[in-house]
């Protein structure tokens, strides 16, 4: 009975602290430096740090749109798919 609750209790603190580290994550407002010819942004400024957004063309050592702060992208899901 006591490893029940030690692990229900250690799942909750777990669960509790999840929300603070993912909204760490998210840029205040971004600065774009770059836009497509279709006007999205390509290139965003973050703490002076010029970074590639991802787009389908541009996969790799970039930014998720969202991620930067952007209003378009891929929304992340609010749960585990089975």
């Amino acid at each position: 009975m006591k490893t029940i609750l030690a692990a229900a209790a250690a799942t909750g603190l777990a669960l509790s602290a999840a929300p603070a580290i993912a909204q760490g994550t998210q840029a205040a407002s971004p600065e774009i430096v770059e836009r497509t010819a279709n006007g999205k942004a390509s290139k965003v400024m973050i703490d002076g740090k010029v970074i590639d957004v991802c787009m389908s063309e541009t996969q790799d050592n970039c930014i998720n749109p969202r991620e930067a702060g952007l209003k378009w992208g891929d929304r992340p899901l609010g749960y585990f798919p089975r």
